[in-house]
């Protein structure tokens, strides 16, 4: 999913990220997102009723505008194992990724298909040493 919201502070992407963990939790979701001033690009796991629901969520919320469905469809094994988000900034490890995913410019999920997107944002968030992320129990 491709979102373009408001600019967030730093402070505010934490809580978001610490509500959502504990949300997705409960609800055995699992994923990650990515934003990086422009776009917050996400990856769902989890029940299909469950995604389903938070998507629609999402959709709703005034924040967020332009929102895409890159892929929606069934997998046999998650491929992330716990809730986290990262701040596509201009890290070291983030233009090494970037660079590696053909993205010189940065992180603009509009050029990726559905593949790329998600192996990108794992990439991100196996990587990515200042993550903000909450461990979910499997």
């Amino acid at each position: 999913m491709i979102t373009k919201s408001a600019t967030p502070g730093t402070s505010e992407l934490r809580s978001i990220v610490l509500l959502a963990g504990a949300n997705n939790r409960n609800r055995g979701i699992t994923g990650g997102l990515m934003f990086n001033r422009n776009y917050f690009g996400q990856v769902l796991e989890g029940d299909q009723s469950a995604v389903s629901e938070l998507f629609c969520r999402i959709a709703k919320d005034p924040r967020h505008r332009d929102v895409v469905i890159v892929e929606a469809s069934a997998v046999n094994k998650r491929l992330f194992q716990r809730w986290s988000m990262g701040l596509a900034e201009r890290t070291e490890t983030a233009e090494e990724v970037n660079s590696s995913f053909g993205l010189d410019h940065g992180f603009d999920p509009s050029r990726m298909d559905a593949g790329k997107f998600t192996a990108y944002i794992l990439e991100m968030v196996t990587l990515e040493e200042q993550l903000v992320s909450v461990v979910i129990p499997i």
